[in-house]
């Protein structure tokens, strides 16, 4: 098995309807990295849940990227 990273920059975000649901990696513009699971994505902002069910929001002119891991078959 491998993995590959899917990356998106903050121009690829807004009302990205393919990020909602999936576990990522948000970095924001200061190098702070945020990891948990997107529950909604809209033209201004990010809301990620993280592990403990703490839910954060995120300006999308403040997030540098969010990247993904996603396992494959070879």
């Amino acid at each position: 098995m491998g993995k590959r990273q899917m990356i998106y920059r903050s121009s690829e975000i807004a009302d990205s309807d393919e990020l909602v649901g999936k576990e990522v990696n948000l970095l924001t513009v200061a190098r702070r990295v945020w990891h948990g699971r997107i529950v909604a994505v809209n033209q201004s902002r990010v809301e990620l849940k993280d592990a403990r069910k703490g839910k954060h929001s995120f300006p999308i002119d403040q997030i540098d990227k969010i990247y993904r891991d996603i396992v494959t078959e070879y």
